[in-house]
């Protein structure tokens, strides 16, 4: 393998395209040469000093070590990422819970209303097609033409005398 200069390495970066750059600096702590990436994407984007530099790497570090510890915390505690998915999972659900059973109680609210509204213009409208039944009344003529008819029918035998008195029986009550 062949040993690249400094100054090499420099060029080389000053002709990578933007993305490479960010994508180098943000994985900087495993690029073969941090300084001279850290130098590069200053120099393009943010012209950072040195000590400013420094003090993002010291943020960096302190939250590697917070993740670290977290990670290892977990280790201690024999709970596995599984878990972890697992009790945020449930979380979810059970949240989702909530949010159904208070639009399925809203829902139910407003069905008992409609039904209510619903009872009440049908038992309207059955009393009031009642009261019209009611107030239709067949002329008396008609009423004697259809008796007339059942007699002929009786006569032709197409209905028998009991079937005949039962009809007879109904048009003489509505006269």
């Amino acid at each position: 393998m062949e040993l690249k200069s400094e100054k090499s390495i420099k060029e080389y970066l000053q002709t990578l395209p933007d993305d490479t750059i960010i994508k180098y600096y943000l994985d900087v702590e495993y690029s073969p040469f941090p300084v001279l990436v850290i130098e590069e994407y200053t120099r393009r984007f943010k012209r950072k000093t040195k000590s400013e530099i420094i003090k993002d790497l010291k943020l960096q570090t302190r939250l590697v070590h917070k993740k670290t510890r977290e990670l290892g915390q977990m280790a201690k505690n024999h709970k596995l990422i599984d878990d972890v998915t697992r009790q945020k999972s449930e979380e979810i659900i059970k949240e989702a819970k909530k949010k159904g059973y208070a639009i399925s109680k809203k829902i139910s609210i407003k069905g008992n209303i409609l039904g209510s509204r619903l009872k009440k213009k049908t038992k309207s409208g059955i009393k009031a097609g009642l009261e019209a039944g009611k107030n239709i009344k067949t002329s008396k003529h008609k009423n004697l033409d259809l008796l007339k008819k059942l007699g002929d029918l009786q006569k032709a035998g197409i209905i028998t005398n009991k079937e005949f008195q039962e009809k007879k029986k109904k048009i003489l009550s509505k006269i």
